[in-house]
């Protein structure tokens, strides 16, 4: 069941970040909607690691559950 409240360092719509799941880098991804709560819609952009590519692929979207991943903003530079 999805719900609403604020998370601290909420990801922002439109933004790049790198995610990293168990201290291993997945994917760079952009959020392309968040409104709040514990959930955010993601398109992957760069698939980091050959082994990975069996799961994810550039382009794919869907809802990424937020307390099980760590995001880094990526700076546009």
């Amino acid at each position: 069941m999805k719900h609403k409240h604020i998370l601290k360092n909420s990801p922002e719509v439109n933004k790049s970040y790198r995610v990293e799941y168990n201290g291993k880098e997945l994917y760079d991804a952009v959020i392309i909607q968040y409104d709040g709560g514990c959930w955010a819609k993601i398109r992957i952009e760069n698939v980091l690691l050959p082994e990975n590519e069996k799961m994810y692929f550039k382009g794919q979207e869907f809802d990424l559950k937020l307390g099980y991943y760590k995001l880094f903003e990526l700076s546009n530079a």
